[in-house]
């Protein structure tokens, strides 16, 4: 099993702020005395915030919370774009190498676009179930055959990955359009990361 403390040292070296806890909950008690009072924050695509009830948490501690998850269809879009904007940001990763790289496939390109630039701070819970021994191959196969077909069951959508096997070529509603690895925390924002040794989403 891997070592939570030698992932943290991998990702310490790559310029992120790490820490580590036993479950969410001290997770989520980390992030409410991290973040500023009354601060706004912004939820990407993110069962593992849902599964930790974050937002609850964040609203009933006097957060502002922008979840496109949450709105009706018609107001995604702008949703969307205002998180972008948000001074803090809180996602999750598909996998995490035992070395220290992120990496996030998205369909819309919202989450990961945002993890690059715009919040000044972003908030990384990582799940023990998402870290991958090996490096970004071994991190996009775990995407491909554990988070994506997860995923898109969950959102009943008709892919090739939800019935069992990734095929590009014959998938029309792509939930993989973008895939970006965090070979170093961008220099732009904060970016810290929460690493919990339990496993939390896809």
């Amino acid at each position: 099993m891997t070592d939570l403390n030698h992932v943290a040292r991998a990702l310490e070296a790559r310029g992120f702020q790490t820490h580590c806890f036993k479950e969410a909950a001290e997770a989520a008690a980390f992030l409410l005395e991290d973040m500023p009072a009354g601060e706004t924050v912004a939820i990407g695509g993110c069962m593992t915030a849902r599964q930790m009830g974050l937002k609850e948490q964040l609203i009933a501690a006097g957060h502002p919370v922008i979840w496109h998850w949450d709105v009706p269809h018609a107001e995604r879009h702008d949703t969307l774009r205002e998180a972008m904007s948000a001074p803090l940001y809180v996602c999750s990763a598909n996998a995490l190498t035992a070395d220290g790289l992120i990496v996030n496939i998205d369909g819309t390109g919202n989450r990961v676009a945002a993890t690059c630039y715009g919040p000044k701070t972003v908030y990384f819970i990582i799940g023990r179930n998402k870290i991958v021994e090996g490096g970004y191959q071994q991190a996009i196969r775990r995407i491909k055959q554990v988070a994506c077909p997860a995923n898109a069951r969950r959102l009943n959508l008709d892919t090739p990955c939800a019935k069992g096997e990734c095929s590009a070529a014959q998938c029309k509603n792509p939930m993989c359009c973008a895939v970006v690895s965090l070979e170093h925390a961008v220099s732009a924002h904060r970016m810290v990361v929460l690493l919990v040794d339990e496993a939390l989403g896809f």
